[in-house]
Order: C-alpha cells, then structure tokens, then sequence
C-alpha cells in the first residue's frame, strides 16, 4: 500500500510540472511584446478571459482608413472591443493612403516584415502563400452562400479572407438641387451626358470634379466606363480580353479615352485635376463649386460631412451610372476590401481573436454603412440613411454582370491604362497606338492573372 501510495503521489507532482511546463510555452508574440506569454489565450472564437493580461502589439494595415468620421468612429470601435479580449494589448494601424500601400505591402511580405493582419484587394497575393487559411474559422459559417464562394477570397478551395461587404462600383454622384434649378435631368447617353456638362459649364460651374493626384480615382472613372462600354453588351467581355480575343485597343476601350479627350478640351473637368487629391476634389462638390464626381458608393456620407464640416449650403445626392453611346449601363459589385492574416504572423489566436471581433454587428454594420456595402454575413443588418442609395441598387440590380474588367486583365495592363488617363487629362491628345503598352504588359504578365471563376 505504502509503494502505490508513493507512485500516486509521484505521478500527481508530475503532473502539476506537466501542466507547467505547458503553461509557459505560449505563443511568441512578436517583437513588441517581448516574447510574454499569454496567461489565458482566446479561442479562434474571439473569446478571452478577463483577466488575461497579455500585453503585445498587433499591427493592421490598411490603405483607405482615413479621417472621414465613419472610418474613425470604426478604427476606435475595433480598438475598444479588443480591449475587452485582451486588456494590455495595443493595435497600431499601419496605413498607407491610396495604391502605394500594396507596393509597400508587397516588400513587406518579401521582408517578414507585413502586419499581423491586413485589408487587401485582389487575388494576387494568394499565389505567393501570404495568407493564412481561415476555412475552419468560426465566423465562416455565418457567411451567406455568395460569401463563403467569394471570388475575393477563394482560391484553390481555401478561404484566405473574411470577404467584408459586397460593394457597388460606384458612378456619377451629382447635386440634385444644382440641377433642378438649370432644369437638368440625369443623361441616360453619352451625348446627353456631354449636354449636362456644357450647361453646367455655361453657368460658371466645374461639370466634373477630379482629384486625380490619387491615381486610384483615374483608374475608377476609367474601369466604371470601359464596364458599360463592354460589359453591357456582351457578359463575355473580360473572358474574351483574357484569351485575348479583345485587345487593349478594342473600339469600345478607345470610345472612352476619346469620351474622356473631348472632355478635356472642352473644359469639363477642374484644371487642376491632376493636382488635387479625391478628398479636394469631394470638397469641390459639398461647396457647390462642381455639379458631379465619379466615385465609390461612400459618397453620400461623405458628402454629408463635407457639408457639415465646411459650413456649406446641404443639397440632396443624385446617382446615375457611366454609360455607353447607346445608353447601356453595367454597375459591377464586387468586394472593395477584404480582412487576412499573415500566414507568418507570430500572434495567430490574437489575429483571429481580432478578424472574428471585426465582423459583429456592432462594429461591421456602421462601417458598411459609411461604405455604401451590403454584408456577406448573414446576421448582420445595414441600414442607410441616404435614399438616393435606392436609385443605385436600383442601376445593380438591372446590371447583369458583378466582375470587372480589371479582374481579367494583369495589373500592370490596368496601370498602363490608367496612366493613359492621366495622360489625356493632362492635355495630351489620345491615339489608339498609345494603348499598346498595356497590351504589352498583358502579354508579359497574363500568367499572374487569377481569373474569377
């Protein structure tokens, strides 16, 4: 009895050093925070004890969080509800405004040196094994049947992003009362398009304001054009640019850089268009100065604050689509910005505590709503407070195809052609042979294009 009693008692202080031993191989963390270890690590969940007093910082990136009050209201939001998992633990936003962020993403990755978690675009960094697989996350099962097969976050069978909201393009946001006072209706072709632009010009308004000091801004006016030009006539579109059956000088293609030359020399746009930013150029048409400007469906609230903060006389939105000589429109919808974890990030239950913080209701819904975007999941409710966001799911819901044209084309094509944009508006007369640069870059990098299929 005396022997077994001594194993019992031996096998028991084992176990306790077991435990221990345990305890104190917790996760590394990473550099700041000094290799701590957590003494209560959340679930994939997103779930913590509150005394877990871990302290770390996990860095997210982003390229569009700026100062616009939704955006705030959802960077201080995710801040408090990871305080409440993690107490000590402190998010630094890593944020390069405008595309320089993916380029500076792409040699962060190169380097090890990439956030823990980060908003991305596109489908170009799933090849190079830069994202964890999130198929097993809890929130996935939440996703609506289009989320889970999201061509921004599926590849291979694998769910390498929490796909965020199903985003309208976007198109021509306009002062209704401006328009009503000069007796002008939204233009359902190119020509009456044109019109609209001369009497506002007549009436010593800005038609159009740009800002495209931001390259992105130039890229969306162009992507929204070629969209109905294409797209609108022939779902195949893209498929057929892909197997180069449709070159970068397709007729439809050349339709909008002339479109866009005409424009220019008629003095449609703010001559100071590739000076300004789209936060300048936004500014332009809360005060009144410019009639229209193309851009994403977060204008609405944009625009409300705008006015609010610049003290600027409120007028009502109106939305129409860019559209083709006949008066085809396609509004595409696809993802603007989608959630990953870096596959090498040494903070893994944290990273998934806080993607699965950032898609509840609280802090998604406002966020989308600011955004102009609908949910993926299926238990989160957007409300939004603008009505002409009813005359844009209106013009999506008569589109008939939801992907771009950039989706089947490589980047470098895109920014060759989005460069030619900014060519033109700089004055320079567009020719057809200018687009053989982005045809080129097609061919060269067509093996770096993930198709949406």
């Amino acid at each position: 009895m005396r022997k077994n009693a001594t194993i019992t008692s031996l096998f028991a202080v084992l176990c306790v050093l077991l435990v221990l031993a345990a305890c104190g191989k917790g996760n590394s963390g990473n550099a700041d925070n000094g290799g701590e270890t957590a003494t209560n690590t959340p679930t994939s969940g997103g779930t913590a004890a509150a005394s877990n007093d871990k302290e770390f910082t996990i860095r997210v990136g982003s390229w569009f969080l700026d100062d616009r009050p939704y955006q705030q209201a959802y960077m201080k939001a995710v801040e408090a509800g990871y305080k409440k998992l993690y107490p000590k633990a402190k998010i630094q936003w890593d944020i390069t405004l405008g595309a320089t962020f993916f380029d500076k993403l792409k040699a962060q990755f190169a380097s090890d040196s990439a956030p823990d978690v980060t908003f991305f675009q596109k489908k170009d960094w799933f090849k190079a094994g830069n994202f964890m697989d999130l198929s097993n996350e809890p929130w996935v099962s939440r996703l609506s049947e289009t989320g889970k097969k999201s061509p921004a976050v599926l590849y291979e069978g694998k769910i390498l992003g929490v796909p965020l909201g199903s985003t309208p393009a976007g198109g021509v946001w306009y002062n209704a009362d401006m328009f009503n006072e000069l007796g002008l209706k939204p233009p359902k072709t190119v020509q009456e398009f044109m019109d609209v632009c001369e009497k506002l010009k007549a009436a010593g308004k800005t038609p159009i304001a740009l800002g495209f000091k931001d390259v992105w801004t130039a890229q969306l006016f162009m992507s929204l054009w070629i969209q109905s030009y294409g797209f609108a006539s022939d779902s195949e579109y893209g498929k057929k640019m892909y197997n180069g059956v449709i070159k970068s000088d397709d007729p439809a293609i050349q339709a909008v850089y002339r479109n866009l030359q005409t424009m220019k020399e008629k003095g449609y746009f703010n001559k100071n268009a590739l000076s300004i930013d789209w936060p300048a150029s936004a500014q332009l048409l809360a005060s009144g100065e410019a009639g229209m400007i193309v851009q994403g469906p977060y204008m609405p609230g944009t625009n409300k604050d705008n006015i609010e903060k610049g003290g600027y006389k409120p007028f009502q939105l109106g939305y129409f689509p860019l559209m083709d000589d006949k008066g085809n429109t396609q509004v595409p919808v696809g993802t603007n910005a989608s959630l990953a974890i870096n596959a090498k990030t040494k903070l893994v239950e944290e990273s998934k505590a806080l993607v699965n913080l950032m898609t509840k209701q609280e802090i998604l819904a406002p966020w989308l709503a600011g955004e102009g975007s609908l949910p993926y999941f299926t238990d989160v409710q957007v409300k939004f407070d603008y009505p002409v966001m009813d005359t844009l799911k209106q013009f999506v819901d008569k589109s008939s195809f939801s992907n771009r044209f950039e989706d089947f084309i490589p980047a470098s094509a895109t920014t060759a052609m989005r460069d030619l944009v900014t060519k033109v508006i700089s004055g320079a007369p567009f020719n057809p042979s200018d687009l053989k640069a982005a045809q080129d870059a097609f061919e060269k990098d067509k093996a770096t294009v993930v198709l949406p299929y």
